[in-house]
């Protein structure tokens, strides 16, 4: 349990993901075989496919997957690799959070526009920036502290 818990924003993409699979699968043979397609199928399968993208996107930043080039830090001596990862950090973090706050306007903003076939709140879509730009910013703010850290041979005097 305490695996999934750690990994929630993984394992919440991943069912966001096979429910987008899911519906846009059925949906193709639907239409090929029996000339149907499920109507909510497409608002949902975007909605779940929004919100893979977004939680994915936290969660890359939070086990620093994204893709980076990283050569000239990885070759930097301690005390300038340090300085860097942490404005690296601020940026990052700056950046989540305004972008956070934007998402949080937009949603309020949304309220009142509906989903065409499943008539409700855009909100349950637009939810999909809060939540990804939201974890991003908790996570950066984490990897800020986490960089600031001193490490184990600082702390030793090596």
């Amino acid at each position: 349990m305490g695996k999934i818990l750690r990994n929630l924003d993984a394992w919440f993409a991943g069912a966001m993901f096979a429910v987008t699979l899911s519906i846009v699968v059925i949906n193709v043979f639907s239409r090929y075989f029996f000339s149907y397609m499920i109507p909510w199928g497409e608002e949902v399968a975007t909605t779940c496919f929004v919100y893979t993208t977004f939680v994915g996107a936290a969660w890359c930043l939070r086990t620093r997957r994204h893709v980076g080039v990283d050569l000239l830090v990885e070759n930097l001596p301690g005390i300038p690799k340090k300085v860097l990862l942490v404005i690296t950090d601020l940026i990052i973090l700056a950046t989540n959070a305004y972008i956070t706050y934007l998402s949080v306007i937009y949603l309020l903003s949304s309220k009142v526009k509906t989903m065409p076939i499943l008539k409700i709140s855009s909100v349950w879509l637009n939810g999909a920036l809060v939540a990804g730009f939201g974890l991003m910013a908790l996570y950066s703010l984490a990897g800020l502290c986490r960089d600031l850290r001193p490490e184990k041979n600082e702390e030793a005097g090596i």
